[in-house]
């Protein structure tokens, strides 16, 4: 099961369970099973391919409400900030996969891939036409059916693991007739920009300096920006920026912080520099901003 928990008012954190079987789950829901939604944001730690089989889905991503109707998929990437604001109306099939999981069996999705795949606002969304539809469709319920056999079962984690290869390749191929993914051949670039993402997912709580993960990949800070530039299209320090202000946002909307808690949690000097901070890189004050948002927590 898919968990999302709220830990002294801070971000939700979508997880998984342990082990190998844990690492790729497939869910559905619809309005008869509103109450098994998430009720506030979460951060997702893992991929994900959501089909929406009916009605509209109503979706915050990173705080951008989007709307999901039937026969379109999203794609979910980690890191990123997800919200169902509203009790949902439309019914749904999610496949969710940990990075474990895709690095154990050899698939690996690098950051260019993902910066290229959600683009502008990290948001990639599939219209499908009634074939691609019913094939992705079936896929994904061979995938929930296969995950419910017996693990007993010879050749259980192959015979699952090839229903899940169906439903990305699925993916694949709509891309190849719409053209919204742009697949980046791995190289030492891209691996030296997924290492720095990573680092920055980890530490930008207390360490918002570029010369610091330069210090960390051996780099330069001016070597370190162009790399990233070049692969993700953002500069070092805007990543640092957009994990610092989402993180901000989250612990403003939840209502269990004031500025001063916030600003400390997010290891800022004083209160008035984050809030400076956050005004240069939102157009608005913190507190503004904590008036105008409500966020369930």
């Amino acid at each position: 099961m898919i968990n999302a928990n709220t830990h002294n008012g801070e971000i939700n954190q979508l997880h998984f369970g342990e082990g190998e079987d844990a690492q790729l789950l497939v869910s559905t829901f619809d309005k008869s099973h509103a109450s098994d939604c998430p009720k506030s944001a979460f951060r997702s730690s893992g991929f994900g391919v959501l089909l929406v089989t009916g009605g509209i889905l109503k979706i915050k991503v990173n705080f951008i409400e989007y709307s999901i109707k039937h026969r379109e998929v999203l794609c979910i990437i980690p890191d990123q900030i997800y919200e169902i604001p509203h009790d949902p109306t439309a019914s749904v099939i999610c496949a969710y996969f940990s990075r474990q999981y895709l690095f154990k069996k050899g698939i690996f999705f690098n950051i260019a891939d993902k910066y290229n795949l959600f683009g502008e606002g990290e948001f990639l969304k599939f219209s499908l036409s009634k074939k691609e539809y019913e094939l992705m469709h079936a896929n994904m319920l061979s995938l929930e059916t296969r995950l419910s056999i017996p693990k007993s079962t010879p050749y259980f984690r192959d015979i699952v693991h090839n229903s899940f290869l169906a439903v990305i390749f699925d993916i694949f191929l709509i891309n190849e007739k719409q053209k919204k993914i742009k697949v980046a051949p791995l190289s030492t670039k891209i691996e030296l920009a997924d290492r720095f993402i990573s680092l920055v997912s980890e530490r930008f709580r207390t360490e918002k300096r570029v010369i610091y993960y330069a210090d960390c990949l051996r780099l330069t800070p001016r070597h370190l920006s162009q790399v990233v530039k070049q692969v993700t299209g953002r500069s070092a320090g805007e990543h640092i920026d957009e994990f610092v202000i989402r993180e901000a946002k989250i612990l403003l909307s939840g209502h269990s912080m004031n500025i001063s808690e916030v600003a400390e949690k997010l290891c800022f000097s004083n209160p008035s520099f984050f809030g400076k901070y956050f005004k240069k890189h939102t157009g608005y004050s913190p507190i503004l901003f904590k008036r105008d948002t409500v966020l369930a927590v």
